[in-house]
């Protein structure tokens, strides 16, 4: 029994999938068919997390915890500004698809829980929250960088 184009079995193994995985969605896009699936804790974004890929794949989204401070600095403002670091290692991206404008600039306030950036690994797609309010000082990591875990992404000063 076909349902959208996907067997019973293939939405079960997906539905497993995800309460395994404990993501919040899962988006499958194929070239004649399309499946979004929701877990319990989804909450909905006021972005979307569209992110177009060069082959039709499976690209699950989950939200990561907002960032916090570098170990070293965490909770202290230091002269330099407030890290706003990588919660994983990944592929940093500054924008919510190829080509638009940055999710933060230089100069731009920034509230607390605000999308900062996305990390693509394994091909999810995560947005990082800001857990610092502040105004954007800097912006060390780059536009399709790899970064590792604990990276600068934003400097803020705080308000």
């Amino acid at each position: 029994m076909a349902i959208l184009g996907f067997e019973l079995e293939e939405i079960v193994r997906l539905i497993r999938m995800l309460e395994e995985s404990g993501l919040d969605e899962m988006v499958i896009r194929e070239e004649t068919r399309y499946l979004r699936v929701r877990g319990p804790g989804y909450a909905p974004s006021h972005r979307s997390m569209t992110m177009p890929s060069a082959a039709p794949v499976s690209t699950p989204v989950r939200r990561l915890p907002p960032v916090t401070a570098a170990p070293a600095a965490a909770g202290k403002q230091e002269e330099s500004g407030i890290n706003l670091v990588s919660p994983m290692m990944g592929m940093f991206y500054r924008a919510e698809k190829p080509g638009g404008p940055p999710l933060v600039t230089v100069g731009q306030h920034v509230s607390i829980g605000q999308i900062i950036g996305i990390i693509e690994a394994m091909k999810i797609f995560s947005e990082v929250l800001a857990e610092h309010a502040g105004v954007v000082i800097a912006v060390p990591a780059q536009d399709g960088q790899l970064v590792h875990a604990g990276a600068p992404l934003i400097v803020l000063r705080s308000v």
